[in-house]
């Protein structure tokens, strides 16, 4: 009992010192997933995860303002779980726009909408072969970003350094530009952006993203070169969301040399309240390799594609 009440006396004190200037606040939220998830090998097998967020936020008597968060995934579960630590970023930001270090989306990411729509506990809807989040030249995920928003338009401009233990020689930069409107009522979002990884590894991308009342429609395509490869892909998606319910499909390409891959993806989502949602996840995916007649030059599609299906389905609790 002393150390209860020792425990609650020291955490009540705390939050006093916390709150004694009114421009700093320091936030904590959660998410837990309990459930089954089948990984491709037939068996449903346990699953179950924990992450934690603390948000830090600050502001000089100038009006800088400062941020900081560190995302905590590291918590060892059933078979499938997370056992990955997290990422944090820092940042500042004032009447120039805002500058962001860290584990965060470099511009090429940060301009294009992804195509997947809800969320499932093993995340089977973005991780099919065929998805792309526009994040394959961010080098180390270690990111400097400038970024700023006028209105419904925001651009920013991005590096990756270089020589960094990834495997990356070259610094990578990266451009985007997002822009907004309304159509009648309907939500319409546009982006394009730019990466330059040195020799051999630089990219152009669009999305188109709409929202005609309850369904949203979205395209997203980028085409360059990765690893000294053609690169290209092409994805779509659409979603419905009506009341506590929300269904989410795509369906994408990549072409990287001669390997050629495609994917599916399906996530429903059911809002229980109070923070608690369930949530049923499945992809399917396959893979193939095409050859090229060293006589004629004809690239011949490979006919014998690897498939893989995975699902996941459980509770997703938001703290």
């Amino acid at each position: 009992m002393k150390n209860i009440l020792f425990a609650t006396t020291a955490l009540v004190a705390t939050a006093g010192i916390a709150s004694a200037d009114d421009n700093l606040n320091v936030a904590i939220s959660g998410l837990a997933e309990i459930g089954v998830n089948d990984n491709g090998n037939g068996n449903l097998q346990y699953f179950q995860d924990i992450d934690v967020r603390f948000d830090m936020s600050g502001e000089t008597d100038g009006g800088l303002g400062f941020t900081a968060n560190i995302d905590l995934d590291q918590v060892p579960g059933g078979v499938g779980s997370s056992t990955t630590d997290g990422g944090g970023t820092i940042g500042v930001s004032g009447g120039f726009g805002n500058v962001t270090m860290g584990d965060t989306d470099g511009a090429f990411d940060w301009a294009l909408t992804e195509v997947a729509m809800g969320g499932s506990m093993a995340d089977n809807e973005t991780s099919h072969t065929g998805y792309n989040g526009n994040n394959k030249f961010e080098g180390d995920s270690q990111v400097l970003r400038w970024d700023h928003t006028i209105g419904t338009m925001g651009v920013a401009v991005s590096m990756t350094q270089g020589d960094d233990g990834a495997g990356v020689e070259d610094d990578i930069v990266q451009a985007g530009v997002k822009y907004g409107m309304d159509m009648g009522g309907n939500a319409v979002n546009m982006g394009v952006s730019f990466a330059d990884g040195g020799t051999g590894n630089d990219a152009v991308g669009i999305s188109l993203s709409a929202g005609l009342g309850a369904v949203t429609a979205r395209l997203n395509y980028s085409d360059g070169e990765l690893g000294g490869d053609d690169f290209n892909h092409m994805g779509v998606g659409v979603g419905w969301s009506q009341g506590p319910l929300t269904i989410g499909a795509n369906y994408g390409e990549i072409e990287t040399g001669t390997e050629s891959t495609d994917g599916f993806g399906l996530a429903v989502n059911y809002s229980l309240g109070g923070g608690a949602t369930f949530q049923i996840g499945y992809a399917s995916d396959s893979k193939s390799t095409s050859t090229t007649d060293a006589a004629t030059g004809i690239v011949t599609p490979g006919d014998n594609p690897n498939g893989n299906d995975t699902m996941s389905m459980g509770l997703s609790l938001s703290f």
